[in-house]
């Protein structure tokens, strides 16, 4: 059981991280979209 849970939690910090790598990527592109209208 307590390796489920170590497995799951491994799950979730990966899927936060992933989550966050992306909202910085479609945040950059915006900030650079806005550096260029500028």
């Amino acid at each position: 059981m307590s390796d489920m849970r170590d497995v799951y939690e491994i799950m979730t910090y990966l899927l936060v991280i992933i989550f966050s790598s992306i909202i910085m990527v479609v945040w950059l592109k915006r900030k650079s979209k806005k550096k260029k209208q500028g």
